[in-house]
């Protein structure tokens, strides 16, 4: 509908195997916001998020800050899985065992990502505890 059903070229073969060489020119904007770079990253003020704590105090501040909310999706995890569950064991009755299995193993891999959250949170924060 939006697309043209014209061929157009672009180049040739040889072109496309054989490009032009890249001017000096080109590189002039990269070398000059390389060598910027440490400067501006020296100037900037560096912010303690952690002060008179340590990383390990600010990490598990905020595992335990989100895990009234970790909680509550396991918890919710368990009634959806039971209902997709429930679904593809009706589609497995009536004969549509491919959609069947892709609702079974959609249900297996989200439930077992959402009972991983807390583990794959908490690698998250300490992961960042370093920055």
């Amino acid at each position: 509908m939006f697309t043209s059903k014209k061929i157009q070229t672009v180049g040739t073969i040889s072109e496309f195997l054989n490009p032009s060489p890249v001017s000096k020119q080109d590189y002039v904007p990269l070398i000059a916001a390389g060598t910027a770079l440490p400067l501006i990253l020296n100037t900037m003020p560096t912010l303690s998020f952690a002060a008179g704590s340590t990383a390990t105090d600010v990490s598990q501040k905020v595992i335990t800050a989100f895990n009234p909310l970790t909680e509550l999706v396991k918890g919710l995890s368990y009634p959806l899985a039971f209902l997709a569950f429930s679904a593809a064991g009706i589609y497995w009755m009536l004969g549509n065992r491919e959609k069947s299995v892709q609702m079974m193993q959609g249900a297996t891999i989200g439930y077992i990502i959402v009972q991983l959250s807390p583990m794959l949170m908490r690698l998250l924060v300490s992961v960042t505890a370093g920055f």
